[in-house]
């Protein structure tokens, strides 16, 4: 099976994900290697520490990346490059500043479709995550909800990702939140929520070479091994690929 991830922080130097070129290379080989052929930069934006929250700026930094990664791709090597697919996207931190960007229309969908990759604060109570996804789909975008078994308010209790599901929410979970290096409380929401039915896409959320890695397939022979295989691939292959055609899951 081929992985599609749609949450990576490969761009170098943008964030606290890759430092370097020769990263961004190394997280690249590391995904390919694993079997993922499609993935999304999704740097951090609206997040205090980054101040990266400039659309135009996000793109440039992506041109550039894809120029150095083509030229690299020349080398032997490095010719696994041209079987992948790297779009861009933004993981987008739930802020004031992130509602002020989106009334705006300056934010950065994945891959330019309707799908938007939104991050909260663990600590924040689900009626005010409710209000900021509710103005993502007012401004015509289907949230997706990043790593969304860290929320507090859903660890203490799945069953609120019900409405959230009715509004038209997708929900994103961490591949490695299902293996058992992983903390107990997000291991135990992210099978409760699989088990629900409220798991719609698993990404690595890969930030480094060997600091939470771009990998999916140990999360894959997991699961594979506890819900079906046409489950596991909506999971890995098929809804993620379908989000970067801007198609509906």
């Amino acid at each position: 099976m081929q992985f599609a991830d749609i949450h990576t922080h490969f761009i170098p130097g943008i964030d606290d994900g890759a430092t370097s070129m020769e990263e961004t290379l190394e997280m690249l080989r590391m995904a390919y290697q694993s079997g993922t052929r499609q993935l999304v930069a999704t740097p951090h934006m609206f997040l205090d520490g980054f101040e990266k929250n400039d659309p135009v700026l996000l793109n440039d930094r992506f041109a550039a990346t894809m120029a150095g990664l083509k030229e690299s791709s020349l080398r032997p090597e490095a010719a696994f490059i041209r079987e992948m697919r790297l779009v861009l996207g933004a993981e987008n931190y739930g802020s004031i500043e992130f509602i002020d960007a989106l009334a705006r229309g300056c934010v950065v969908p994945i891959n330019g479709s309707r799908y938007l990759l939104v991050e909260f604060s663990p600590f924040l109570p689900l009626n005010k995550i409710e209000v900021v996804l509710q103005r993502v789909l007012v401004a015509g975008y289907t949230p997706i909800v990043a790593h969304t078994e860290r929320i507090i308010a859903i660890q203490e209790k799945t069953a609120r990702l019900e409405n959230l599901a009715a509004m038209g929410c997708v929900f994103q979970v961490n591949g490695d939140t299902f293996l058992d290096s992983a903390n107990s409380r997000v291991r135990r929401t992210g099978y409760a929520m699989a088990s629900a039915g409220f798991v719609h896409v698993i990404a690595s959320d890969g930030h480094r070479p060997h600091r939470r890695p771009p990998l999916l397939r140990e999360a894959f022979e997991e699961l594979r091994r506890k819900y079906p295989i046409e489950k596991v691939q909506a999971w890995l292959q098929d809804n993620p690929s379908r989000i970067i055609q801007n198609q509906a899951i």
